[in-house]
């Protein structure tokens, strides 16, 4: 039986002499991974519809086992991404964090669209923008919203111990607790990271705006590094 899919190549690698197995994250039945046969002769017609990152139309033919790939069409390869190092990098970041989060055959039509949201902006920064600061935020933004779209979205709004609005300083992250303590709740559980107010405030942005409209955002390379190491840590806790 043939299946048809509209899916991201989230990664590859070679096995035997010509071929190679993909993995995808599509929107019809969410991460998925699947053979291309001879996909690497010099021949071979499919390999640039198929390469990282591309959004393609996808045919797979399937028994059983993880399917042959007989067909596919490129919808979108964003280019311009690729000719910049600072935002490819940061693509290629992102893909892993989704790719280590999403388990096989899941289904999930937000995660696939968010995913080529952030493409799509990545795509049309990655001509403009001066500097990886853009190409950072616009990973950030992605980051968190992914951890929503898997159940587990930061606290950013209260105290996650004792449930007060937090205040413009003195807060520190806790990974366990899923958001940020007060100054008060910090000092009763420990492995906390200090948070610059900024962050905080740029995270609930995150939650309530579409990854485009971030492009307006002024950060500061700092505030960058601050948010960065909140999702690290996250991610290292959740995974």
């Amino acid at each position: 039986m043939t299946y048809n899919y509209s899916g991201i190549i989230l990664g590859k690698y070679d096995i035997g002499e010509s071929d190679r197995i993909y993995t995808l994250y599509t929107l019809e039945m969410g991460k998925i991974r699947t053979v291309a046969k001879g996909v690497r002769k010099s021949q071979a017609k499919l390999a640039g519809h198929l390469e990282n990152f591309t959004w393609s139309h996808i045919s797979v033919a399937k028994s059983r086992g993880m399917g042959k790939i007989t067909g596919a069409v490129a919808e979108e390869i964003f280019s311009g991404l690729r000719k910049n190092l600072d935002f490819i990098s940061e693509v290629f970041y992102a893909a892993g964090i989704l790719n280590k989060l999403a388990k096989e055959e899941e289904k999930d039509e937000r995660i696939f669209i968010l995913f080529l949201e952030y493409l799509k902006a990545m795509e049309d920064e990655s001509e403009s923008a001066e500097n990886s600061v853009m190409a950072k935020l616009l990973t950030q933004g992605f980051i968190f919203n992914l951890f929503d779209c898997f159940g587990y979205k930061i606290e950013a709004r209260v105290c996650v111990e004792c449930g007060q609005p937090l205040s413009l300083k003195g807060n520190y992250f806790n990974s366990e607790k899923g958001g940020f303590l007060c100054p008060d709740c910090t000092l009763k559980l420990g492995k906390n990271i200090k948070a610059n107010p900024n962050a905080i405030k740029i995270i609930r942005i995150f939650y309530h705006n579409s990854l485009k409209s971030l492009t307006k955002l002024k950060v500061s390379p700092s505030e960058i590094n601050n948010l960065k190491i909140i999702s690290r840590e996250f991610f290292r806790w959740i995974a």
